[in-house]
C-alpha cells in the first residue's frame, strides 16, 4: 500500500541551499511576517532584539537621514540619507534586517539610494533605568 501522505512528508535527506546575496550594498530588506530585527554592524556582532520589545520610533520626518529605536533595554540610532522607505517599514514592523554601510565590502551606492552609513546602540544608564548615557540628538 502506498502512503497517501508521503507528496506531505519532509525529507529529511533534502538539502537546501543558503539564500543568494545580493551582489551589492543593500541597505534594509523585508519580509511579511518579521519577529525579531536584525541589526547588522560593518564591523561588530549582529543583533536580533524582537519587535514585541519596541516601544517607540523616533524619525526627522522627510528628511530620511536618521531615527531612533526605543527598545526596552536599548535604543538604536541610526543615521544615513534616503531613508524614508526604512521608517515606512519599520512603523509597519516589516524590516527583516538592517545593514551598516561597509565601504571594505562594497561599493557606495548611487546618490539616490537608501545608505545607513552608521548604527549605534546605546544602553540605559546604571543610574537610571530611563536616562541614556549618551542622549541619541536628531539632526
Amino acid at each position: 500500500m502506498t502512503d497517501p501522505l508521503a507528496p506531505y512528508r519532509r525529507n529529511k535527506t533534502t538539502v537546501t541551499e543558503p539564500p543568494k546575496e545580493p551582489a551589492g550594498y543593500v541597505a534594509f530588506g523585508g519580509k511579511d511576517r518579521v519577529e525579531r530585527l536584525k541589526i547588522h554592524f560593518a564591523k561588530e556582532r549582529t543583533h536580533a532584539p524582537s519587535y514585541l520589545h519596541l516601544q517607540n520610533l523616533s524619525y526627522d520626518g522627510e528628511h530620511g537621514t536618521s531615527c531612533v529605536l526605543m527598545f526596552d533595554f536599548m535604543c538604536v540610532l541610526i543615521r544615513g540619507k534616503n531613508l524614508q522607505g526604512l521608517m515606512t517599514a519599520l512603523a509597519l514592523g516589516t524590516v527583516d534586517f538592517i545593514q551598516e554601510f561597509n565601504p571594505d565590502l562594497w561599493p557606495k551606492p548611487a546618490d539616490n539610494q537608501p545608505l545607513i552609513e552608521s548604527i549605534k546602540i546605546m544602553q540605559p544608564d546604571e543610574n537610571s533605568p530611563l536616562a541614556l548615557s549618551e542622549k541619541p540628538s536628531l539632526p
